[in-house]
């Protein structure tokens, strides 16, 4: 069957944070007294971010407090090595507030060319991601206006690539999985997670990488001429 609707991961596929996640975190932390190197910040971001399973651990039905309360651990376990705040509270408040903003996240290039591609080739359009409760105003403010319908793994209680979301995605546009497709930057959580369900799944490597039996693309430019 032909693939009617389209489902995207949103971070790392459609934005990045802008210019980093230890740019900003130090930028910020600077204005709260603290100095510490940006480089030396994203890596402990890195080594805290795998040790939960990224949102993967917010896999349950969340409220807004839960999902401060995790990050607040995050923030506090990346930075407990590189010195103390006067106020932790008021650096935190501000850094959550932050990423919930168009600030500090880029488009890539291709995003804004290839949804206009799909959306005139007649494409219905979906975001499915694994994310707290503010990637809803983050596709707000990006101006991402393409999209029918944004499933956030927090708002539903399921993670990729568990088919939970999967399936909530579907439901979210009346569509069976023979009839979708979902592109992401993850092996497991995109590709094998979206056929795990009989859906359509293609990888997007910007580097290239080769990988047997799976459609990978290096461009979301490159997704309609897989999809003809």
């Amino acid at each position: 069957m032909p693939v009617k609707v389209i489902f995207f991961d949103a971070g790392g596929t459609l934005f990045e944070p802008y210019p980093s996640v230890g740019d900003i975190y130090a930028r910020t932390a600077l204005k709260h007294g603290l100095r510490a190197g940006a480089d030396d910040i994203e890596r402990l971001f890195g080594d805290a971010w795998h040790a939960r399973n990224g949102l993967s651990s917010l896999a349950g039905a969340t409220t807004d407090k839960i999902e401060r309360d995790w990050w607040y651990g995050l923030v506090r376990d990346v930075f407990a090595p590189l010195g103390r705040f006067k106020d932790f509270e008021a650096f935190f408040a501000e850094l959550y507030d932050l990423f919930a903003r168009a600030e500090c996240w880029r488009l890539f290039d291709d995003v804004r060319p290839a949804l206009d591609q799909l959306r005139g080739a007649g494409y219905r359009l979906g975001i499915l991601s694994n994310w707290d409760h503010r990637l809803f105003s983050i596709v707000e403010a990006l101006g991402l206006r393409d999209f029918e319908t944004v499933t956030a793994s927090a708002a539903v209680g399921v993670a990729k690539p568990s088919p939970g979301i999967f399936h909530k995605a579907l439901e979210s546009m009346s569509v069976p999985a023979a009839d979708a497709l979902h592109v992401g930057d993850s092996l497991v959580d995109d590709v094998q997670g979206a056929t795990s369900v009989g859906m359509r799944g293609v990888l997007l490597d910007r580097r290239g990488k080769p990988y047997n039996g799976v459609t990978v693309i290096r461009s979301l430019r490159e997704l309609l001429g897989v999809l003809s």
